[in-house]
């Protein structure tokens, strides 16, 4: 860690020390200076100044957001349930991944499916949409567990996004929003250390570069270097962001940028941990239980590069274009003993293994037109654009290499035995794999009354997936098969409506109906895709917005279906790969339940995110389903700015509290088979309710320096974060403490 560290902190120094000269230079003429008018949110401030951005306002809360509808509107004003982890409070709880931020958010249930996938759930489904700067987002899983340090906010919204999103689940959509430039110098750097030799550097500049501040940038450079509670695991992440801003006139804005995260590990599990042994015992392995091989890695690189235009037209009317384009490539091989049940001697246990190697690519845009109209003697809000998105996967077909019985473990307890993975590139593809999405979407706010107004929209694209498989074999000409399946989904139409009602300045009633289809992946036993699953979500809800916009409350009862759910076709037998085919379940998954959310700024100085989420979910025949995931949850974060003599400590804690979940694994009864094989019974495996506390303290020692301590999970407490996935279970983080020092310009 030291020869990275050092570099970061020179690296720090140097372009501090080069923004100094900068500045003396060319100072900005603070007269001059205006707010960007690049932000892709809203440029509208209240009376305390809370617009969209929320770096340096020291809230917990925005004043604006147009994740949901594109249109910019408040909280208040938006008629589904949103959630905001602000720049603030990921610094002051120390919320450094994506993962990090999620268990702060209201509603989401986080977990790990092994030591490098994380599952993100909502509503009773798995959230598969993101975007980043409102840019949708088609990777199918963010497997490098995005470092936060380039954010300046992270937004989610609950329920069907299909008006933004275009296909996905009726969970919600997590949208991610850089940092932007600066209109004065600023400058910070910091270095931290904590439990498991966790290590972790950053610096940040940003500020005018010229023209008398109408050229503006911001750097940010970040390394980590850190190992884990769980045995042999280890890792290292690279980040790095830059964009350039321009005010080419007084109504043309311009921007690029880069940004790039490069994660490499080590000890990377795929799966759990075995919960019981082969004589149907509890295993009662240790939290730092990990069968994978010192060699077994996972790794994930990503770089995306962007560019934005926005131009004031006349009156209110903006035109703003956006284009993205984003490349992830991973080479790792994995060894993870995760199959099977351990016995005392060693044996038991098969190994899943695998070569990741292939490239991912996304390239999006998207161009919007904005303002207001006069209607009935009164005036409203119009958004109109158009995007198209196309994802690529390709992934190359290898000659495995390997011994007979390679993925038979001889002992779990050495797995620094096991010869690495061999294998060799045939130079053909395995798998090339493409979706297209192009739409148009229209969305409008009426202002029908003083009191009442409504917002309404609609989508209409088409959606084009095409996914080519090859496989060695001896049958086929030239020893490969070829398989291709395409699917198109065209007038594709997705609705928006919502009704909204003031009672009081402060005070909103609403209801609201969204709309959201999946295609779905699943095939029948003619080799045919099903049809698209379709949800729709229902909500009702109340909206508080206090202290001059400071304060969000936000509650809401909701209830959505989905159709059309695969289900598995026992008429059939397996494929000859040991696969499943699967019909259509026609009406199928209902979800319902109750939320309430109250975001920001308490009193001065005091600040509060405080979630409660009661989910509840059944299938067609009214059985409970994603028993995995808790029927109820709280989150709250809270921190006070202490008075007086003290006004330099901060002090503040985190709780969360879950129901018991459970899931249906095999476990054995101490008998085998014909070949050996344990003989298994269907039984549940459960975590009961658990509570997790998270303290912070951080001090100022000046207006420049100062010194933050975040313990996590004070009280230590042993839980599942997953429970039955692979059969067995997957271990919370135990306690953990970092100290960190911040320098500001």
């Amino acid at each position: 860690m030291r020869a990275p560290l050092t570099r970061s902190v020179t690296l720090a120094l140097g372009l501090i020390s080069s923004s100094h000269l900068l500045a003396d230079t060319e100072a900005l003429d603070e007269a001059e200076t205006k707010p960007s008018g690049l932000e892709l949110a809203s440029t509208r401030i209240s009376a305390q100044g809370l617009g969209s951005t929320t770096e340096d306002t020291g809230s917990y809360t925005t004043g604006s957001t147009n994740t949901a509808t594109k249109l910019n509107l408040s909280i208040r004003e938006t008629p589904q349930s949103i959630s905001v982890v602000t720049r603030q409070e990921m610094n002051d709880f120390n919320l450094n991944t994506l993962t990090e931020a999620m268990r702060h958010t209201t509603g989401v249930v986080v977990q790990h499916n092994d030591s490098d996938r994380v599952n993100y759930s909502s509503r009773g489904y798995t959230i598969n949409n993101f975007q980043i700067d409102g840019m949708l987002n088609t990777f199918s899983y963010m497997k490098t567990d995005a470092d936060t340090i380039i954010y300046d906010r992270i937004e989610l919204v609950r329920g069907a996004t299909g008006l933004t999103t275009g296909a996905g689940d009726p969970s919600g959509t997590i949208n991610m929003i850089r940092k932007r430039p600066t209109h004065e110098l600023a400058a910070t750097a910091g270095v931290s250390g904590g439990s498991y030799d966790n290590y972790y550097s950053y610096v940040d500049v940003g500020g005018p570069l010229g023209f008398d501040g109408r050229l503006r940038g911001r750097t940010v450079l970040a390394y980590r270097d850190s190992k884990s509670f769980l045995d042999n695991y280890a890792l290292k992440r690279e980040v790095a962001y830059g964009i350039l801003e321009a005010d080419l006139t007084d109504d043309t804005t311009v921007a690029v940028g880069y940004d790039y995260q490069d994660k490499q590990v080590r000890g990377s599990s795929w799966g759990t941990t075995p919960y019981w042994t082969g004589t149907g015992e509890k295993a009662n392995l240790g939290r730092s239980t990990n069968y994978a091989t010192p060699w077994s890695s996972w790794p994930k690189k990503d770089k995306t590069a962007f560019a934005t235009l926005d131009q004031q037209l006349f009156d209110n009317w903006r035109l703003k274009a956006a284009y993205t384009h984003r490349s992830s490539d991973s080479e790792g091989k994995v060894y993870y003993a995760g199959g099977g049940f351990p016995n005392a001697d060693g044996t038991g246990m098969s190994a899943y293994s695998s070569h990741f190697a292939g490239d991912e690519t996304m390239t999006a845009i998207d161009v919007n037109l904005s303002g207001t109209y006069a209607l009935l003697g009164r005036d409203h809000e119009l958004m109109v654009g158009y995007g198209e998105a196309k994802y690529d996967n390709t992934s190359p077909l290898f000659i495995g290499l390997n011994p007979e019985g390679y993925d038979r473990v001889p002992d779990w307890g050495d797995m620094g035995a096991i010869p690495k993975y061999r294998d060799l590139d045939s130079g053909i593809n395995s798998n090339h794999s493409t979706v297209k999405q192009k739409s148009g979407y229209l969305a409008t706010r009426f202002n029908l009354t003083d009191q009442w107004h409504a917002v309404l929209g609609t989508r209409y694209g088409s959606w084009k997936s095409s996914n080519v498989d090859r496989e060695f074999d001896d049958k086929a000409p030239g020893g490969v098969s070829y398989d291709k399946v395409v699917q198109t989904h065209n007038d594709m139409i997705t609705p928006y409506a919502g009704l909204l009602y003031d009672f009081t300045e402060e005070l909103t009633a609403y209801v609201s109906y969204t709309d959201i289809f999946k295609p779905s992946t699943n095939k029948d036993v003619s080799g045919s895709y099903l049809m698209p699953v379709v949800g729709s979500v229902y909500e009702v809800g109340l909206k508080g917005s206090f202290l001059e916009e400071r304060l969000n409350l936000t509650s809401a009862v909701f209830w959505s279906k989905q159709d059309n759910v695969p289900e598995i076709d026992s008429s059939v037998p397996r494929g000859p790969n040991g696969e499943n085919y699967y019909t259509s379940g026609g009406k199928g998954n209902k979800v319902k339940g109750f939320e309430v959310e109250l975001a920001g700024e308490v009193m001065r100085d005091w600040n509060m995110m405080a979630g409660y989420t009661y989910t509840h979910s059944l299938n067609a025949d009214g059985k409970r389903i994603n028993t995995a995931s808790p029927l109820n949850l709280v989150k709250v974060s809270t921190t006070y700015k202490l008075p007086g003599e003290w006004s330099a400590m901060t002090v503040g804690a985190a709780v969360n509290w879950q129901s018991d979940i459970y899931r249906a694994a095999r476990r054995p009864d101490g008998t085998t088979d014909a070949k050996g094989n344990p003989n298994t019974f269907k039984e549940n495996i459960t975590q009961k309710s658990y509570t997790l506390l998270d303290l912070m303290a951080r001090y100022e020692f000046d207006t420049h320096i100062s010194a933050t301590l975040n313990v996590k999970n004070v009280l230590d407490q042993k839980y599942y974060d997953n429970v039955g996935f692979y059969n067995g279970v997957f271990w919370g983080e135990p306690r953990t403490v970092s100290l960190g020092l911040e320098w500001k310009l």
